[in-house]
């Protein structure tokens, strides 16, 4: 039996009312997010060759993660344009971007899809964790390219396969399981969807990309106890909402109750808990 293809503009309608609705608690934990990723952001700028003065783009940037780095390494000479399918992040974005006070980023409402640029119009570009949930991420990724000066780079990071990311991975199997809902097709637009370095590096040189390398990164969260782990998986993780939010309140509650009980075998003898998860990071050349 032939998988049913996925719809793209139904995809992209359902991402977006899902990212909308989880800003709220993105906002909550923004500081916890940061904390934990902040150096994936600075070696993305990096791998991107932001610079004083240079224009960069960020595709899917959420709420402004890799833009506000990148703004800061851009200096008052450059500029930031950050893009989100979603009003409600790129509004916290925007907000986040001002309260720092980086006059220089300019935040767009729009899918990875739907850009529109002069050619040459960027220095570098940039997606921490987000080209991935483009249903066509390869026609994005080449999209961005024409929009690069030639030389320019594009630097984006994925997570790594589910066993060696484990913030994703139990909530996820532990729903699965008690939902008896099969995994995704592979390949299918998401978190875990480009889990290793030959998917990703490879989403890049199927755009047109050069001299793409990829790299590993640590990502290590912690939380009080395994309550706050759950709270903050149902308050920032659309994915696993999508999973859970179909069934009932009373099952939603015992599967949610259920990956408290999971997360809590990983939980250190003063009940916090710290997962330590593999990012992957891509760049190549426009």
């Amino acid at each position: 039996m032939e998988a049913k293809k996925l719809d793209a503009v139904e995809f992209r309608d359902g991402q977006r009312q899902q990212w909308d609705s989880a800003a709220t608690g993105w906002r909550k934990w923004s500081e916890l997010i940061d904390g934990a990723a902040s150096g994936i952001s600075e070696r993305l700028v990096e791998l991107a060759g932001v610079e004083p003065g240079s224009r960069v783009l960020d595709v899917a940037a959420g709420y402004g993660e890799p833009s506000l780095t990148a703004a800061r390494a851009a200096g008052t000479e450059g500029s930031v344009v950050a893009t989100d399918i979603s009003a409600e992040m790129i509004a916290f974005g925007r907000e986040r971007a001002a309260a720092a006070g980086l006059v220089n980023s300019e935040f767009v409402e729009s899918d990875a899809a739907g850009l529109e640029f002069p050619k040459g119009s960027f220095d570098a570009a940039l997606s921490r964790w987000g080209i991935i949930f483009e249903p066509d991420g390869e026609a994005a990724a080449a999209s961005v390219r024409s929009f690069l000066k030639p030389g320019a780079r594009m630097a984006i990071s994925s997570w790594g396969p589910p066993d060696r990311v484990p913030f994703l991975a139990i909530p996820m199997r532990t729903a699965m399981q008690r939902l008896e809902v099969p995994p995704p097709p592979p390949g299918t637009p998401g978190p875990l969807s480009r889990p290793t370095p030959e998917a990703l590096g490879g989403l890049l040189e199927a755009a047109g990309f050069s001299d793409v390398e990829v790299e590993e990164a640590d990502v290590t969260f912690e939380w009080q106890s395994p309550e706050d782990f759950t709270t903050f998986i149902k308050e920032i993780a659309p994915p696993i909402n999508a999973i859970i939010d179909p069934h009932p309140q009373e099952v939603q509650d015992e599967t949610w109750a259920a990956i408290t009980d999971a997360t809590r075998q990983t939980a250190a003898d003063d009940g916090a808990v710290r997962l330590s998860n593999l990012a992957l990071l891509a760049a190549g050349r426009a």
